[in-house]
C-alpha cells in the first residue's frame, strides 16, 4: 500500500514538473541555433553607405548554388544606376526591399570581376545634380557600370523569398523559426544609436541593448530608463510599437551624427538575443560578429529579407 501511494505521489509530481517545464521551456531549456560556420569571411564597407549590399551578399553567399565572393560593389552600383535611370532620386543607402527587383533585373558579379575599392565615399548635397550624386555615392559610376559591367552579370530568379516589413520583421519567434528551418543568414535593417555600436575587439559577445541612447518618455516630460520600465511593464515593446508608449532619443547632440540606420545579417540566436554579422571588418567586436538583445530587435528592426532559394535566369 505504501509502495502504491509512493508511485501515485511520484507520478503526480512528475506530471506537475512536466507541465511546469513545458510552460517555462523557453526559460529553462533555451537552445541556440548559430550558423557562423556557414558564413563567408567578414568584410568591411569602409565609409560607403553600402551596408544593404553587404547584407544581401552575405545572405546569397550561404545558398548552395551561389558564388562565395559576390561583389557588393556591383550590387550597390546597380541600385544607384537604377535610381538614376528611373529618375526616382539617388539616395544614401538603400532599403532591402529594392533588391528584390535589382537582383532579378541586374543580377550579380563576383568580387574578382568587380572588387570593392578601399576609398572614402564621396560627399554630396541634396541640391546637387542627380548624376553627381550617383557618381559620388556609388563606387562605380553609372557610365562605367553600363558600359563595362552590366552585360557580364548573371541574372537571378528569386525562387523562394519573403520580405518582412516593419511589424513582421520584429517578430522574434518567426525569425527563430526560419533560422531553425535552414535559413542561415537574414539581412535586417535597424535604427541604431551609433555610440552603442562603437568598434572594439572582444573575445565574447557583448549584447547591444535598448538602454543606451534611448529611454521611455513619461507624461511629465522626463525620460525613464528602458530596463526600469520593462520591469514594471513586461509588454513595453508591444506598447511602443503600438504607439501607446514613446521611445525617446536621449542624446541631443546636433554637431555629430549619433543616430542612423544600418543593415546587418542575423546568423543565429541564443538565450540572450540574435547573433549578427556586421560589415565593419574583423576588428569590430567578436571578429566582426555581435549579439543584439531580443528587446533591441523588437524595438528597432524595420525590415528584413529572407532569401531561401535562388537560381540563374536562362
Amino acid at each position: 500500500m505504501k509502495s502504491l501511494s509512493f508511485c501515485i505521489l511520484f507520478l503526480s509530481f512528475n506530471c506537475l514538473w512536466s507541465q511546469i517545464r513545458l510552460e517555462n521551456s523557453d526559460k529553462l531549456w533555451s537552445k541556440s541555433t548559430i550558423h557562423i560556420s556557414a558564413q563567408t569571411p567578414v568584410k568591411s564597407q569602409g565609409n560607403g553607405n553600402t551596408c544593404s549590399a553587404f547584407g544581401i551578399a552575405a545572405a546569397l553567399e550561404t545558398l548552395p548554388n551561389m558564388p562565395k565572393d559576390i561583389s557588393e560593389n556591383f550590387l550597390y552600383s546597380a541600385q544607384k544606376y537604377e535610381q538614376l535611370n528611373a529618375k526616382t532620386g539617388v539616395t544614401r543607402g538603400n532599403f532591402l526591399k529594392t533588391y528584390i527587383m535589382s537582383l532579378q533585373k541586374y543580377g550579380i558579379l563576383t568580387e574578382a570581376q568587380l572588387p570593392y575599392p578601399e576609398i572614402v565615399a564621396g560627399t554630396w548635397n541634396e541640391s546637387d545634380p542627380e548624376i553627381l550624386k550617383a557618381l559620388r555615392e556609388s563606387t562605380t559610376g553609372p557610365v562605367t557600370f553600363l558600359a563595362k559591367y552590366k552585360s557580364k552579370a548573371k541574372l537571378l530568379h528569386l525562387d523562394s523569398y519573403q520580405y518582412l516589413p516593419m511589424l513582421e520583421s520584429k517578430n522574434v519567434k518567426y525569425i527563430k523559426q526560419q533560422l531553425d528551418n535552414g535559413v542561415k543568414a537574414i539581412p535586417v535593417s535597424y535604427e541604431l544609436y551609433i555610440p552603442a555600436w562603437k568598434s572594439f575587439q572582444s573575445t565574447k559577445y557583448t549584447t547591444i541593448i535598448p538602454d543606451v541612447g534611448y529611454g521611455i518618455l513619461l507624461q511629465n516630460g522626463s525620460i525613464a530608463n528602458y530596463s526600469a520600465i520593462k520591469e514594471k511593464y513586461p509588454d513595453v515593446n508591444a506598447k511602443v510599437n503600438a504607439r501607446q508608449f514613446t521611445l525617446a532619443k536621449t542624446d541631443k547632440r546636433t554637431d555629430v551624427k549619433v543616430y542612423s540606420a544600418h543593415v546587418v545579417t542575423i546568423v543565429g540566436y541564443d538565450s540572450e538575443g540574435f547573433i549578427i554579422k556586421n560589415s565593419w571588418g574583423t576588428d569590430w567586436r567578436y571578429y566582426g560578429y555581435e549579439r543584439v538583445s531580443y528587446d533591441f530587435h523588437e524595438l528597432f528592426a524595420y525590415e528584413a529579407l529572407i532569401l531561401k532559394k535562388v537560381s540563374y535566369k536562362k
